[in-house]
């Protein structure tokens, strides 16, 4: 594949690697060789004071959009992933989206608060948060071939941050890893998708969430339909955590649709590449295209696609990137 740039298009995995050196987040923002377009970004202020902003005027008909992308945001979460050993200290950053709540009762919460402070609450959720496969696995190439996340990998080193929208928040919510879920899977496709399955004990927060979840997928369905009305289906919005900072939004139009595999009944495994700006640590950040004919919502074969990896045309990282895999009806149906 070629770019119009004139050289060679590569992807290269958006995930943020932090160590001693790079900690701070001044020092990841002005080392990032795409800062120059960081000013493409929307912060949660900028869209609190004008919910439309980058977004063409032609989208205004869609009113229910300012406040479905509000839920999109509160269901999107940095996810945390930590790797400490004798010699180093690596945190590895990625973005994910709550796309499943399932409520426990009356059974010990088993996530790592209540394991450390060793008195565990009554009852708590299970909350799936879908990623990419790279997030968890440094061994990238080889994850991405066999589908296959590396063994040892364990819940207390993972946890995933909620509601982080300014750098100077003081309160932080998490929510914590207990199981990592199977991959799609499958020869010669590689997917990079994957979900991890989070737990909390705070049913005020879970009550939140499902809220949001339940408007998430109403407005979904109301956006879908007026988008055939409208015959308009370009937008892509992207909502993640670049260079594990605070949430950000990003405006584009996808640029290619790659159909992957016709699956079951008029399903279709395919991804997307799009020309938003993204960064490190925007691996797995949910991702919205306007018209996208999901089979499904929360379900193994109605998934929707997380943002996979970045462009590189030269060696030089430029703007836009491409989705892990997703899943459509390439037919209208009932």
């Amino acid at each position: 594949m070629t770019s119009g740039q004139g050289g060679a298009k590569k992807y290269l995995p958006d995930v943020q690697y932090i160590t001693e050196q790079n900690e701070d987040l001044k020092t990841r923002l002005d080392n990032c060789p795409k800062k120059e377009h960081h000013k493409h970004f929307i912060s949660m202020q900028t869209f609190v004071g004008n919910k439309w902003t980058n977004i063409n005027a032609r989208y205004k008909d869609f009113n229910q959009l300012p406040e479905f992308l509000e839920c999109m945001s509160s269901l999107t979460g940095m996810i945390i992933v930590e790797e400490v050993n004798k010699t180093s200290h690596t945190t590895t950053t990625g973005s994910g989206f709550i796309h499943k709540i399932r409520r426990v009762n009356q059974k010990d919460c088993p996530c790592h608060e209540c394991s450390k402070n060793g008195n565990q609450e009554k009852g708590f959720a299970i909350l799936t948060v879908t990623t990419v496969l790279h997030v968890f696995d440094k061994e990238t190439k080889k994850a991405l071939e066999t589908g296959m996340i590396v063994e040892n990998w364990e819940p207390k080193n993972t946890k995933v941050r909620l509601f982080y929208d300014e750098e100077n928040e003081e309160n932080k919510t998490f929510i914590y890893g207990y199981k990592l879920l199977e991959t799609d899977k499958e020869i010669n496709i590689q997917s990079d998708w994957c979900s991890v399955e989070c737990v909390t004990h705070d049913m005020k927060l879970v009550q939140e969430l499902e809220a949001k979840l339940n408007k998430y997928m109403e407005l979904q369905g109301e956006i879908y339909r007026k988008s055939k009305e409208l015959s308009l289906n370009d937008l892509v919005i992207i909502i993640g955590h670049p260079h594990g900072g605070p949430k950000m939004i990003s405006v584009g139009e996808h640029t290619n649709k790659k159909i992957l595999k016709e699956v079951r009944n008029y399903q279709q495994w395919c991804s997307y590449e799009y020309d938003n700006i993204t960064c490190f640590g925007n691996s797995g950040s949910p991702i919205f295209i306007l018209g996208q004919p999901l089979c499904g919502f929360g379900y193994w074969f109605g998934h929707p696609h997380n943002h996979s990896k970045c462009f590189t045309v030269d060696e030089k990282e430029v703007k836009g990137g491409c989705s892990s895999v997703g899943v459509e009806h390439f037919v209208e149906t009932n």
